[in-house]
C-alpha cells in the first residue's frame, strides 16, 4: 500500500514485527499491573509499620510521662529510635514543652506534619507523623516522629529491575520462536509464490508440494488444481488454434472452389453485405445485365441504376427493391422484362452475418428461352380463345387420369357439355357475341371446378369436364351445378335483345362405361344427346342397362318439367297455420310450395315428388328464391300482424348471395323482416355446420327468426342445437305421429322440449293429427303445434288475426317470434 512504511516488507518480517509489538504491549500492561499491585502492597506495609510504632510509643511513653520520669522517657525514645525505619522522635508535654528527643536537634523547629497519609514519592523519603499521648483519658502530650520510606522505595526499585529483566528475556526468547514459526509458515507461501511466478512465465508444469491439510495446504491443493486446469485449457486452446488454422485453410480452398463454381453458373448471383456494398458478383450477373465490368466492391447506389437502365419502367420498382437489404423484405421471386425483350427472374435470400447485421443474396436468371418453350407447349395444349385445355390437352389429361383411376380402383367421371341454342345466339348477336359467350362459359366452368377437376373446350360449342374420384351420382350433382351456372348467364345483343343459353351434359364414368379415352368420350357424347332429347338444359348418365336408362330418362324428364314450371310460373304456395299449444291461438303460417301439373292444371304435385330432383339438379335454389319472393309479396299484401315461415333448402344454405337477395326483396316490398321466419332442416345444417352458422347469423342479422326443422333426425341433435343460434326447434314428425303409443318417442320428445327451454328456445311440434297427440304434447310443455288435426294447408291465409305474439329469448336477448304486436 502506497505511503505505508512496511508495504515493502516481506510477510515473514511483518508477522515477526506484529507479534513482537503485541508482546511488548502485553508485557507493558502486565508490568504496569504488577507495579500497581506492588505499590499497594508497600503502602499497606508502611501503614502497618506505622501502626506498630504508634502502639509501641503509646505503651512505652504514657506511663513514664505521667510520672514525669524523664530519664526513662529518654531511654525509651533512644531504644525506639534504634529501629532504622524511625528517623527521629520528639516528645512534648501537653503544654508543648519539649521533654525529650532522639535523632532530632532540639534547636531545630519540627517539620510540618503529613496529614495525607503515607506517600512513597516524597523527595526526602521520610513521613512526618505525630502521636497524642494520654493516660486514662487524660492528655499528657504528643510525640512527633519521622517514618523512613527508603526501604520501601528500594524494594520497589528492585522489583522493577527484576521484572524488566524477565520481560526482556521473554521477549528475546519469543522473538526467536516467532522467527522460526514465521519461517515455517511463510516458507510454504514463498514456494507457492515462486510456483505462481513460474506459471505466469508459461511453465504450466509448476506445482507445490502439499505437506499439511491446513489453510496453506488447501491453498496449495487449489493451486495445483488450477495449474492442471489451466494446462488443459491451454492445451485445448492450442488444439483449437490448430484446428482453426486447418479450417481456415479448408475454407479458403472451399472459397476458391465456390468462386470457380459460381463463376461457371448461368444464374447471376450478387451477394450484398449489411453495409449495402456488393461483396461478390459472378460473371453471369454481369452478362445478364450487360455490365462492362464486375460490380464487386461497389455500393448498391452505384449498381442499381445500371440495372434499371436495362429494365422496362413497369418493372423498375422491383429492381429498386435491391436497395432494401432488410431480411425478408423482398424474399419472393418476381419476373422482370428488359428493354431488349428478355425475361429475367429475380429473387432474394436473406443471409445472417452474426451480430454485425444481415445481408442478402440476389439471384437473377435469364429464362427467356424457357418461357418461349413453355409458351409453345401451352399453346399446343390450350384453346387460344378460352384458355381452357383443348382436345389434345384433354386427351392427355384423360389418359393419365384413366390410368390413375384404374391403378387406385377409384371412379372417374367425364362430363361432355354442349351448349343449347348457341347457334341462335351466335346468329343474333354475331360472332363477337358468340366469342363472348364461349369465354363466359369457360370462365363459369373454371369457377365451378374443385381441386383436381379440369375443364376443356373441344371445339365449337362443345366443352368437357374431367372429375377424378367421382362416380355417376357425384358427377350428376356436378352436372346440375354446371347446368344452373351456365343457365344463369345473360348476354346483350346489338339490338338490346337479351340472349340466354343453356347446356346439355352427358356423363360417362370409368371403369364402368369405358377404360379408354376415345370410348369414354364416345359414351359421354351419347349421354349428352340423350340429355338433348329429354328437353335440353339438363344432363343424362350413360348406361347400357335398359332399366337404368329408363330411370335416368325419368330423372332427365323431371329436370325438364321443373325447368318448364319455373319458366311458366307453375308453382303455387299453400299456407298452414301454426298454433299456440295452450289455447290454439294462431301465431304464424308456414308456406308450402306445390307444382301445378302441366297436363292437368287442377292437379298439384307434392314437393316430395319434385324437390329431390330439384335438389340434385340445383334448381331448388331458383325454387327457394321464388318461394321467398312470393312470401314477401304475401306479407306486403296482408295485415302487418301476419307472419309467414318458409323452408330454406341445403343448396341455398350454401349460397352466400341469398341473404343479400332476401334483404333487397324485403326492402323493396317494405316488409318488416321480423314477419318472415326461415326454417332450416337439421340434416342440411349439419352437412356443413360452418356454412350453416354463417347463413343463420346473416339471416338473423337481417331481423328474421330462424327455426331448426326436423329436429331429432340427426345422431347428435343436441350438440347441433348448442352450436346453432336459432329461435326455435321443430321436432321431427317421426317422433310425433305415434306419440300416444310409443313411450320411447314420448321420452325423446320430452327431452327435446326440456333442452329447448333450457336453451331459451321454443319447441314446435308438427304432424299433430289427433286430439290425444295434442294432449300429450301439452302435458310435455310444447310451445307451438301444427298438423292436420288443427288445419290443412290452404291457398290463402285465414282472416283470423293472431291475438298474441309469443316472446322468444334469442341469443341477443330481444326480438319476438313473428313480428310486432
Amino acid at each position: 500500500m502506497k505511503g505505508v512504511p512496511w508495504s515493502g516488507w516481506s510477510l515473514r518480517s511483518k508477522l515477526i514485527v506484529a507479534c513482537v509489538l503485541v508482546q511488548l504491549v502485553a508485557a507493558a500492561l502486565v508490568l504496569l499491573g504488577s507495579t500497581q499491585l506492588l505499590q499497594r502492597a508497600l503502602l499497606d506495609q508502611a501503614s502497618s509499620q506505622a501502626k506498630q510504632i504508634v502502639a509501641l510509643l503509646d505503651y512505652a511513653i504514657a506511663a513514664p510521662l505521667a510520672q514525669r520520669d524523664y530519664a526513662t522517657l529518654q531511654q525509651s525514645l533512644d531504644l525506639i529510635r534504634s529501629d532504622e525505619s524511625i528517623t527521629y522522635l520528639v516528645l512534648s508535654d501537653h503544654r508543648g514543652k519539649l521533654i525529650a528527643t532522639a535523632g532530632w536537634d532540639a534547636a531545630r523547629p519540627l517539620p510540618s506534619r503529613d496529614e495525607k497519609g503515607i506517600d512513597l514519592e516524597r523527595p526526602d523519603a521520610t513521613m512526618h507523623l505525630a502521636l497524642p499521648v494520654s493516660l486514662a483519658g487524660q492528655p499528657l502530650g504528643h510525640v512527633d516522629f519521622g517514618l523512613s520510606t527508603a526501604g520501601l522505595r528500594q524494594a520497589r526499585a528492585d522489583f522493577l529491575r527484576h521484572s524488566l529483566g524477565i520481560t526482556g528475556a521473554a521477549l528475546a526468547i519469543s522473538m526467536a520462536l516467532l522467527t522460526v514459526i514465521a519461517f515455517a509458515i511463510t516458507h510454504r507461501l514463498t514456494r507457492l509464490a515462486h510456483a505462481s511466478q513460474r506459471v505466469a512465465r508459461g511453465d504450466l508444469d509448476a506445482t507445490v508440494p502439499v505437506t499439511s491439510n491446513d489453510e496453506v495446504g488447501r491453498l496449495g491443493i487449489s493451486f495445483n488444481a488450477m495449474a492442471e486446469t489451466l494446462k488443459l485449457r491451454v492445451a485445448a486452446l492450442e488444439h483449437s488454434e490448430t484446428q482453426q488454422r486447418l479450417l481456415l485453410k479448408a475454407a479458403r480452398e472451399e472459397q476458391a472452389r465456390l468462386t470457380t463454381l459460381l463463376g461457371a453458373m448461368n444464374s447471376g448471383i450478387m451477394f450484398v453485405g449489411s453495409n449495402g456494398r456488393v461483396i461478390y458478383a459472378n460473371g453471369a450477373f454481369a452478362r445478364i445485365w450487360a455490365l462492362a465490368d464486375l460490380t464487386t466492391g461497389r455500393s448498391l447506389a452505384e449498381v442499381v441504376p445500371l440495372l434499371i437502365r436495362q429494365t422496362i419502367p413497369a418493372d423498375a420498382v422491383h429492381v429498386e427493391a435491391i436497395l432494401d437489404t432488410g431480411v425478408g423484405k423482398v424474399a419472393r421471386g418476381v419476373e422482370l422484362q428488359t428493354v431488349d425483350g428478355r425475361i429475367i427472374t429475380q429473387r432474394m435470400q436473406p443471409v445472417a452475418e452474426g451480430s454485425s447485421g444481415s445481408g442478402c443474396i440476389w439471384f437473377h436468371e435469364d429464362i427467356t428461352l424457357e418461357r418461349q418453350t413453355q409458351q409453345r407447349a401451352y399453346q399446343a395444349l390450350h384453346d387460344p380463345l378460352t384458355k381452357l385445355l383443348n382436345r389434345r390437352g384433354l386427351y392427355e389429361a384423360l389418359q393419365a387420369a384413366i390410368a390413375q383411376a384404374i391403378a387406385d380402383n377409384a371412379p372417374l367421371a367425364l362430363l361432355f357439355i354442349d351448349l343449347d341454342d348457341f347457334k341462335h345466339a351466335n346468329d343474333v348477336g354475331g360472332h363477337r357475341t358468340g366469342d363472348e359467350i364461349l369465354v363466359a362459359v369457360a370462365q363459369t366452368l373454371s369457377d365451378q371446378m374443385r381441386k383436381g377437376e379440369l375443364a376443356a373446350r373441344l371445339g365449337g360449342d362443345e366443352f368437357a369436364v374431367l372429375c377424378p374420384g367421382n362416380g355417376a351420382h357425384a358427377a350428376s350433382a356436378i352436372a346440375a351445378r354446371l347446368v344452373e351456372a351456365v343457365g344463369g348467364l345473360r348476354f346483350a345483343a346489338a339490338d338490346m335483345q337479351t340472349l340466354r343459353i343453356g347446356c346439355s351434359i352427358g356423363i360417362a364414368t370409368c371403369p364402368n362405361d369405358a377404360r379408354e379415352e376415345d370410348d369414354l368420350v364416345a359414351c359421354a357424347d351419347t349421354a349428352m344427346y340423350l340429355a338433348k332429347q329429354s328437353g335440353k338444359n339438363g344432363w343424362a348418365v350413360y348406361h347400357n342397362d335398359p332399366l337404368r336408362s329408363r330411370a335416368e330418362s325419368a330423372r332427365v324428364n323431371w329436370n325438364a318439367r321443373i325447368n318448364r314450371a319455373l319458366q311458366d310460373q307453375r308453382f303455387v304456395l299453400h299456407f298452414q297455420a301454426v298454433h299456440r299449444a295452450a289455447d290454439l291461438q294462431v301465431t304464424y303460417f308456414e308456406a308450402l310450395v306445390r307444382m301445378v301439373d302441366e297436363t292437368d292444371p287442377s292437379r298439384l304435385i307434392s314437393p316430395a315428388d319434385f324437390v329431390p330432383h330439384a335438389e340434385l339438379s340445383g334448381k331448388v335454389r331458383q325454387i327457394d328464391r321464388w318461394v321467398f319472393l312470393n312470401c314477401a309479396r304475401k306479407l306486403a299484401s296482408t295485415d302487418p300482424s301476419v307472419c309467414i315461415a318458409a323452408n330454406l333448402s341445403a343448396r341455398s344454405l350454401e349460397d352466400a348471395t341469398f341473404p343479400a337477395f332476401l334483404d333487397d326483396t324485403l326492402r323493396q316490398l317494405e316488409v318488416d323482416p321480423r314477419r318472415l321466419h326461415i326454417e332450416v332442416t337439421e340434416t342440411s345444417a349439419i352437412s356443413d355446420p360452418a356454412a350453416a352458422r354463417r347463413m343463420i347469423d346473416a339471416l338473423r342479422g337481417l331481423g328474421c327468426a330462424v327455426y331448426l326443422d326436423d329436429f331429432g333426425s340427426g345422431f347428435s341433435s343436441f350438440a347441433h342445437l348448442k352450436l346453432l343460434d336459432v329461435e326455435a326447434i321443430k321436432i321431427d314428425g317421426a317422433f310425433i305421429r305415434d306419440l300416444h303409443g310409443d313411450s320411447t318417442n314420448r321420452l325423446f320428445v320430452a327431452s327435446m322440449i326440456e333442452i329447448a327451454h333450457h336453451l331459451k328456445k321454443l319447441a314446435v311440434a308438427e304432424h299433430v293429427e289427433d286430439a290425444s297427440t295434442l294432449d300429450i304434447l301439452r302435458s310435455l310443455g310444447v310451445d307451438l303445434v301444427q298438423g292436420f288435426h288443427l288445419g290443412h294447408p290452404a291457398a290463402g291465409i285465414s282472416d283470423s288475426r293472431p291475438q298474441d305474439w309469443l316472446p322468444i329469448a334469442s341469443a341477443t336477448g330481444d326480438g319476438e317470434l313473428g313480428g310486432p304486436a
